[in-house]
């Protein structure tokens, strides 16, 4: 009979464990750990004034390029200038054999000299009635006729001297002493880069920001962390048929010689001034679904906010829609939060 009684009571302390047991766990659940909070960076944003700057790549080119070629068929027999070599304009570079022509020219000189003496003395002896005027006509022919002589000599003598047509650096020497040259052969290159020139294609939207005379900067990939001021000197008055682009040309002071040609160079020139603009940190736009965001931090909890981009100058960008002034912009760990994130601001 006790058997009988005991069984009902230990099941019924069973249930009331079983009964505790859950109510434990409601109450563990009810005060489980509060919703972890997000360590963020913010910067309160402030109008600021930001430029808008074109930067095109372009090739530079020196501001003379000449190739000089001989006037006149013959050997090489004298040459006095190697590539490197600094030449004035009308310097002498080379000496065709010339021997002959030289020969010739000296007869002539002698020949003019002669006439000379003899028309002298005919214009007394006509003066004193005792020479005809047809012989003293003659005479006169003569030594015309000497002088006309003696300048196609000189002619034909400078033609076989070379000499520069402008100041500037030997870049190239086609010929050696001894070389036998036609007429037209390449003697040298002779190039001017004390004034460079920085060839760039300007965009047809850009190119209402583009004028004569404005100043520039630019830089060369070869030299990195140098620039140098330039002036646009040129700008074309048509557009590239296929690229829709005008060729601009840059002229830069390089007396210095620190650029050359034929390097890769940038020319970066101011577009527009935006003043009171509202700009982030690229660093802190966020790609995301084809769109851009950033997040604020508004009363402890961090807001996402899709952005529109106006003029970029350097790592920062302007914000035409999407953050005003005032507005604290989470720049560090905004990749940790989302919409609605607690964060506390460090």
């Amino acid at each position: 009979m006790q058997n009988k009684h005991m069984i009902p009571l230990m099941l019924s302390v069973l249930l009331l464990a079983l009964c505790g047991c859950e109510s434990d766990k409601q109450t563990e659940a009810n005060t489980a750990a509060p919703e972890r909070s997000v360590r963020v960076g913010t910067v309160e944003v402030a109008p600021v004034t930001i430029k808008d700057i074109l930067t095109l790549p372009g090739e530079t080119e020196p501001d003379k390029d000449v190739c000089v070629s001989s006037e006149s068929a013959g050997t090489v027999v004298w040459l006095g200038v190697k590539e490197g070599d600094h030449v004035k304009k009308g310097q002498l570079i080379a000496r065709l054999d010339g021997a002959s022509s030289g020969a010739k020219f000296d007869r002539a000189k002698a020949a003019k000299k002669l006439a000379a003496e003899q028309l002298r003395r005919r214009k007394e002896l006509l003066k004193k009635g005792v020479l005809a005027q047809e012989e003293y006509d003659q005479i006169k022919a003569e030594l015309e006729q000497s002088e006309a002589s003696l300048k196609e000599m000189l002619v034909n003598v400078e033609y076989g001297i070379v000499r520069a047509p402008i100041a500037g650096i030997i870049n190239k020497r086609y010929v050696d002493r001894g070389e036998r040259l036609e007429v037209g052969s390449n003697v040298v290159d002779i190039v001017d880069s004390s004034i460079i020139k920085t060839i760039i294609n300007v965009p047809e939207m850009d190119i209402s920001y583009i004028k004569k005379g404005q100043k520039v900067t630019v830089s060369v990939d070869a030299l990195p962390g140098k620039t140098w001021e330039g002036v646009i000197d040129f700008v074309s008055f048509k557009a590239d048929k296929f690229s829709k682009t005008f060729e601009t040309k840059v002229i830069t002071d390089n007396s210095a010689g620190e650029i050359r040609a034929g390097m890769l160079g940038r020319v970066s020139l101011l577009r527009r001034t935006v003043t009171d603009a509202v700009t982030t940190p690229l660093s802190a736009i966020i790609n995301q679904g084809g769109e851009r965001i950033i997040y604020v931090e508004k009363d402890g909890v961090a807001q996402v906010r899709t952005i529109e981009l106006g003029v970029i100058d350097g790592d920062r960008a302007q914000i035409t829609k999407g953050l005003k002034a005032g507005e604290k912009l989470i720049t560090a760990g905004h990749t940790m939060v989302e919409d609605g994130t607690k964060v506390v601001t460090q």
